[in-house]
């Protein structure tokens, strides 16, 4: 059996780290991490030499922002030269990243780096020895691979229900909740919106089956307030937090406090820069870029995502020293109009003021016409003061023109990616 008492209480020392203290483990880490890959790696190597850094004088998170950030299209372009040649023993396609997909190695040294944090997240989204946890399916995700991994450490018993995320599965799903009666759930946000969708006549109405859940953790969708309040409302449950991260080695995890998702410190470095490669304030956004605390598996090095991100400012009530880091979207769940880049994150924290809309699917329409400098968004169901809500898209989100497309009885699948091209909706004056 596993000590896992002594990966507990090395979870716990991190948390409580000063900034101070915290800024100067990181920076040992990436000196490590950055040591290893210019000598493994030849990706790495070639890249510092051309742009003149060396990672044996790093001595500063300040000398660390002087590295050149990398993207996806560069790992692609490299092919194999930039994989780490103790690359592991599985690989995964990043499937569910912007851009081709990239092929990454995971190892069991990096499962086992990344199952401390899972621990911690479901500590803090209150996780007992004892319960029985229902959990994603299928493992798509690094993040989701050590969740059965953290659960039996925990002391708890895991339970899965067969098929994937997908709205036809919602059935198998809710079955498996029927029978196993869990405390605790994770899930994808899109996965858990569609349960909220059955009928109210249905007779196994979701909230009947949540009942005994205390805590649902969701990945997938950045949740909005009002939007955690109607799945609380709706399911009957405790309390829903957010999950997030990336195939790259991102992870984060709320708190009880609901401030922003904790960064794992101890497994990734984040930042968040703007189109000049320059650091932005906490509360301000920018591009998210990461570097995996872990030379195991596949490296990565101030890899930008191409997330849109930022930093909460202050410090949590919860007394975590870990920074809070909320990821808003994906540049495919995202527009550009005019040069403000729009989030679906966004038009919904607007669109959720009014209670009537709080719930529906909204997504945002890229239109293919010549309609530039317009904000087009898709709502589900009927009309609901129109005007108001136009008005306020134009005034929280700084656009001249805001243009509702109502779809009615139209039902459009929750996903990840939160945008319809314009040829797919029928737009005002088409």
């Amino acid at each position: 059996m596993r000590d896992t008492t002594s990966s507990c209480a090395r979870s716990e020392a991190i948390e409580t780290l000063s900034g101070a203290q915290l800024t100067a483990w990181q920076t040992d880490r990436l000196r490590e991490v950055a040591i290893y890959a210019y000598r493994e790696v030849p990706f790495y190597r070639q890249l510092w030499d051309r742009a003149g850094v060396e990672p044996g004088l790093l001595g500063s998170i300040e000398d660390f922002a002087r590295f050149p950030t990398i993207s996806k299209d560069d790992l692609v372009q490299a092919g194999n030269c930039w994989t780490n040649p103790h690359q592991g023993s599985v690989a995964f396609s990043t499937r569910g990243t912007s851009g081709a997909p990239l092929l990454v190695w995971l190892s069991a040294e990096e499962e086992e780096a990344y199952i401390r944090p899972t621990m911690r997240g479901f500590r803090w989204a209150g996780f007992q020895p004892g319960m029985t946890a229902l959990l994603m399916s299928p493992v798509w995700h690094r993040l989701a691979a050590c969740e059965a991994h953290a659960i039996a450490r925990l002391g708890g018993r895991c339970a899965f229900f067969w098929g994937s995320m997908g709205t036809e599965y919602t059935d198998s799903f809710l079955h498996t909740l029927a029978s196993e009666r869990p405390e605790f759930i994770t899930t994808t946000a899109p996965f858990l919106l569609s349960l909220v969708r059955r009928s109210p006549g249905d007779a196994t109405r979701p909230h009947k089956l949540f009942k005994g859940v205390r805590s649902v953790v969701v990945v997938g969708l950045p949740l909005t307030p009002r939007m955690r309040e109607f799945l609380r409302d709706r399911l009957q449950v405790e309390d829903v937090f957010e999950r997030g991260g990336t195939q790259e080695g991102a992870a984060t995890d709320e708190c009880r406090w609901h401030t922003a998702p904790h960064v794992h410190e101890d497994v990734c470095y984040l930042e968040v820069v703007d189109d000049a490669g320059i650091h932005v304030a906490p509360g301000f956004r920018g591009r998210l870029i990461v570097t995996k605390l872990t030379t195991a598996g596949s490296i990565f090095v101030r890899y930008d995502t191409g997330d849109v991100a930022a930093f909460a400012p202050g410090e949590c009530p919860c007394g975590c020293g870990f920074r809070r880091l909320k990821i808003y979207g994906r540049p495919e769940s995202s527009v550009l109009v005019g040069d403000r880049l729009i989030t679906a994150y966004d038009v919904r924290m607007c669109i959720e003021e009014d209670p009537a809309l709080v719930g529906r699917n909204v997504l945002l329409v890229r239109e293919a016409n010549t309609r530039a400098g317009v904000l087009t968004v898709a709502v589900e169901g009927d009309a609901h003061d129109p005007a108001k809500l136009q008005a306020r898209l134009r005034e929280q989100l700084g656009v001249a023109t805001a243009d509702i497309v109502w779809l009615g009885d139209l039902r459009v699948n929750w996903g990840f990616r939160q945008v319809l091209d314009g040829r797919e909706v029928r737009l005002p004056g088409s």
